[in-house]
């Protein structure tokens, strides 16, 4: 009987003891629920996205091109179709971390990003995977890759026949925007051509605008991780020259003193009447 009084006491001193412990750890467990509440958290890393630069190999400007021309119409547009006629490749070539993109990510810039008739949208898509593979802390060759890209799409006369072998409208008119927002390019295009923005003519020379660009940013990232690409040097052209010698500035990075009040490269005459002329009167 006594060894029987002895087993129940034993019982209970472990279940209070039990208890005391679940209380213990439910009271322990709440304090730290609230501090892991109130600590700030730690940022999270992106799972399989290394750090830039990303891996290029050499790919065929012409493949690369037609490529941009045929996403053009099949993905959405000319923001999609240079990054597509461009990632497709280096998914085929390199593979991660090039797989780890989403097809639709320059959709967006499609007509001026958004309709909005600003940047080509197809130098938007191409830009992007400048900086993909060519970001750099310790130059600047990635940001004159883009300025070359775009002072060189200013200066071109679109459509070329590159892709009129793959064209349904071969052999049309081409202009030269002196711009590389959409709303000038594609307004100076429709007017001297006669088409609406809507038409499949002015659909196949954008298509054909955007496959140009990829095949020219293909060549010079070819040339640029072989060793042989060189920063071009932008030259006004003689009608605003004397405009950039008073308005613009050659660091941009640093503040600007006096009339050196702009930013950019574009041709000052597209919006700007010529003030020195109003001036001289």
């Amino acid at each position: 009987m006594k060894k029987q009084e002895e087993t129940v006491a034993c019982s209970r001193r472990s279940i209070l003891t039990g208890s005391a412990v679940l209380l213990a750890g439910g009271a322990m467990g709440g304090v730290m629920a609230a501090y892991a509440a109130s600590a700030p958290a730690k940022p999270e890393t992106p799972v399989g996205a290394p750090p830039l630069p990303w891996k290029w190999v050499s790919l065929d400007p012409l493949e690369a091109g037609r490529r941009a021309y045929r996403f053009y119409f099949d993905k959405g547009g000319c923001g999609s179709g240079s990054y597509l006629g461009l990632l497709s490749l280096l998914r085929e070539k390199v593979g991660h971390p090039w797989t780890t993109l989403p097809d639709f990510m320059m959709s967006h810039a499609a007509a001026g990003y958004g309709g909005h008739g600003t940047l080509c949208g197809a130098l938007g898509g191409a830009s992007l995977i400048i900086n993909l593979v060519a970001y750099s802390e310790k130059n600047e060759f990635f940001r004159q890759l883009i300025d070359k890209l775009y002072f060189w799409y200013a200066d071109q006369e679109f459509p070329t026949g590159r892709f009129d072998d793959i064209s349904a409208v071969p052999k049309q008119v081409k202009t030269r925007a002196k711009s590389p927002l959409c709303h000038i390019s594609v307004s100076k295009w429709t007017l001297a051509a006669g088409a609406h923005v809507t038409s499949k003519e002015k659909k196949e020379r954008c298509a054909k605008v955007t496959g140009e660009i990829v095949y020219a940013l293909t060549s010079d990232l070819n040339d640029y991780f072989a060793g042989k690409w060189t920063p071009p040097l932008w030259t006004p052209s003689k009608e605003i020259e004397h405009c950039v010698k008073c308005h613009r500035s050659d660091d941009m990075a640093h503040s600007m003193d006096g009339l050196a009040s702009q930013q950019g490269q574009m041709e000052c005459l597209l919006c700007h009447d010529d003030t020195t002329l109003v001036t001289a009167k």
